[in-house]
C-alpha cells in the first residue's frame, strides 16, 4: 500500500472514530443532573414540654408539633425544605429551619401562631426582607409544611445542612420537638444533618 493511501485510510478512520464518539458525548452532557436531595426521620412522641420556669417533660399525646420526618431539596435555583408531623394543626405553631452554609448561617420560619401565616428569612439575627420568591404553605392532607427558598437570597451555597424545629409559644409554656433528636432539643438551635450539595 501507498504511502498516500495509508494515510487517507488513517484519515478515514479517525473521521469515523469522531463521528462514533460524539452523539454519545453530546449524550453525556446532555443528561439532566438529578437533585441533591436529604431526609431525616424523627422519633414519634417526642415532643417536649418546657413550662415557664418549671421542668420539662414529654408531652406524648401531642400530635400537632410531632415531627415524625424532615427533609430539603437542593436543586436548580431554589432550596426546598419541608417537615410533616403526626397531625397538622391549622395554627399554633411555627415550623422553623436552621441552615448553615459555607461561612454564613440562616434560618426560615413558617408562622401559624396567630393571624395569616406568615414565611420569613433571617441571616444570622437580621431578618432579611428582599427575597422574591421566599414562599411558604401548608399541606394539611399531607401533614406537611413546605418552605421554598430561592438560592439567590441565601448566596448561591455549594451545600447546606439543615435542621428543623415544630413549635408553639405562650407566655405559660413552649412546646417543641427536633426533627434529629429524640426525645430532646438543643436551646439554641436544631440539630444540624450532613452536607446536602447543589448540583
Amino acid at each position: 500500500m501507498s504511502q498516500v493511501r495509508r494515510i487517507r485510510a488513517l484519515l478515514v478512520a479517525v473521521v469515523a472514530l469522531v463521528a462514533l464518539v460524539a452523539p454519545v458525548a453530546v449524550v453525556v452532557v446532555a443528561t439532566p443532573a438529578h437533585a441533591d436531595r436529604q431526609t431525616t426521620t424523627d422519633a414519634a412522641r417526642d415532643v417536649y414540654r418546657v413550662p415557664a420556669g418549671g421542668v420539662p417533660t414529654l408531652a406524648r399525646d401531642n400530635r400537632t408539633h410531632d415531627i415524625v420526618r424532615a427533609g430539603a431539596v437542593h436543586d436548580g435555583p431554589v432550596l426546598t425544605l419541608w417537615l410533616q408531623v403526626r397531625r397538622l394543626a391549622r395554627g399554633a405553631y411555627i415550623a422553623s429551619w436552621h441552615l448553615r452554609a459555607p461561612g454564613q448561617t440562616w434560618s426560615v420560619h413558617f408562622d401559624r401562631e396567630d393571624g395569616p401565616a406568615y414565611t420569613s428569612l433571617f441571616h444570622g439575627p437580621a431578618e432579611v426582607l428582599d427575597c422574591d420568591g421566599l414562599r411558604g404553605r401548608a399541606l394539611a392532607r399531607r401533614e406537611r409544611v413546605v418552605v421554598t427558598v430561592p438560592r439567590r437570597c441565601i448566596g448561591r451555597p455549594d451545600w447546606i445542612r439543615f435542621g428543623a424545629w415544630m413549635r408553639h409559644e405562650t407566655p405559660t409554656v413552649h412546646l417543641i420537638d427536633d426533627a434529629r433528636i429524640p426525645a430532646g432539643f438543643r436551646a439554641e438551635a436544631p440539630r444540624l444533618g450532613p452536607r446536602v450539595p447543589h448540583n
